[in-house]
């Protein structure tokens, strides 16, 4: 994975929040497992919302553009 097209980085420790991010279109970065104050475990997940290709939206656009002056 590229991390020039992350546009946005959360550290999250909530499985579920980390699950719904991910069918939102997140990406996890990276792991971390540490251990809270009280000895108990836990796991902290970074992760990233890529942003979108702008290029790829250009793209589209000048083809639209190129059928349009063949008609």
């Amino acid at each position: 994975m590229d991390l020039e097209t992350i546009g946005e980085v959360v550290q999250i420790d909530d499985v579920q929040e980390v699950n719904q991010r991910l069918q939102d279109g997140w990406v996890v970065l990276a792991v971390a497992p540490g251990t809270k104050a009280g000895g108990e475990p836990w796991l902290r997940y970074s992760m990233g919302l890529p942003y979108e290709d702008e290029e790829d939206e250009d793209e589209e656009e000048g083809d639209e553009e190129e059928e349009d002056e063949d008609e």
